[in-house]
C-alpha cells in the first residue's frame, strides 16, 4: 500500500478513535430514567383557590447530555404557558429531581414546578410533583403523585 494511503488510513482512525473517546461518557453513561415513558398522575391535592386537578396519563421523554437530564412531557397534561411542559434535571443520590419555572402572567406571577422520583425497578419509576404560583403576596401550592413506567 502506498504511503500516502497509510498516512491517509491512519488519520482517519485517529480521529474516528477521538470522536469515540469525547463522546465515550455520553455513550456509555445512559442513565436509568433516560428513555420514553408512559405516566400517569394521581392523588391530586391544592392550598389555595386553585383547582387540585385530574388524574391524567400521557407520555413523558427523558434526555440527557452528559450529568444534565432534560424531561419534557409529550403529551397528556396542559401546559400553561406551555414552556413548562420542559424541564430541566440531576440525579442526586438515588433521586431524581426535575424543575423549571417561568412567568405565567402579566402581573408578574411566577410559576415553579419540582418532580421528583425514584426507581422502583428496571422500568418504574414513582415520585411527587410539586406546584407553586406567587405573585406579590398571593400564594397557591398544588401536586400529585407521578408514576413512569415502560
Amino acid at each position: 500500500m502506498p504511503l500516502g494511503k497509510r498516512i491517509r488510513m491512519v488519520m482517519v482512525f485517529g480521529l474516528l478513535l477521538l470522536l469515540v473517546l469525547f463522546n465515550l461518557p455520553d455513550l456509555v453513561a445512559a442513565d436509568p430514567i433516560v428513555g420514553t415513558w408512559s405516566y400517569t398522575t394521581s392523588n391530586h391535592w391544592a392550598k389555595g383557590p386553585v383547582p387540585a386537578g385530574k388524574p391524567s396519563k400521557g407520555e413523558v421523554v427523558i434526555t440527557q447530555s452528559g450529568s444534565q437530564l432534560k424531561m419534557e412531557f409529550k403529551s397528556g397534561m396542559v401546559f400553561n404557558p406551555p414552556q413548562l411542559k420542559y424541564f430541566e434535571g440531576q440525579k442526586k443520590d438515588k433521586e431524581y429531581i426535575f424543575s423549571n419555572s417561568a412567568k405565567v402572567d402579566n402581573e408578574g406571577g411566577v410559576a415553579k414546578n419540582i418532580c421528583n422520583m425514584k426507581a422502583k425497578g428496571n422500568n418504574h419509576f414513582e415520585g411527587k410533583s410539586h406546584s407553586e404560583y406567587r405573585q406579590g403576596e398571593i400564594t397557591f401550592t398544588w401536586g400529585f403523585d407521578i408514576e413512569l413506567k415502560k
